[in-house]
């Protein structure tokens, strides 16, 4: 069966394919997000989009987001790094519209990292960003 490093901070121990975190980085991880979450929810979602994020088909298809993409982060990978996705991006940002949320041609899993960078790319040039990241998407 296929395993992976753990993401937690110095953390090197081996996990399935669809856990999260080790057990001894599960509980700190599982508060820390939690905080995370509700003071990025209060600060720069509105209510309709955090809505979204805590819903069933959202849950549901981010994880056959990060499954299509075998929990790698796609960027690392195109740059010859093999790295945990931690999440999944909207290419079209939900910020914008919602339409196209919920659809496997607008997601792509990244780790933090390069979640940061695209941000930061998008701030520069958005449509080519966006371009490179669809470019970068598995056929399915």
């Amino acid at each position: 069966m296929p395993k992976k490093v753990c993401p937690g901070k110095g953390c090197n121990n081996l996990i399935g394919m669809k856990e999260k975190r080790c057990s001894s980085c599960a509980g700190s991880y599982a508060v820390e997000k939690a905080e995370h979450n509700r003071r990025y929810n209060a600060k720069k979602r509105n209510s309709k989009t955090a809505k979204f994020y805590s819903s069933v088909p959202w849950k549901k298809m981010r994880e056959v987001v990060i499954t299509r993409d075998a929990h790698l982060c796609i960027n690392c990978l195109d740059k010859g790094n093999i790295q945990s996705a931690v999440l999944v991006h909207h290419i079209i940002e939900t910020s914008k519209t919602l339409e196209f949320a919920l659809r496997k041609d607008n997601l792509i899993s990244l780790c933090d990292q390069c979640h940061r960078d695209v941000h930061a790319a998008y701030n520069v040039n958005i449509e080519k960003e966006q371009q490179r990241l669809r470019n970068l998407l598995p056929y399915d």
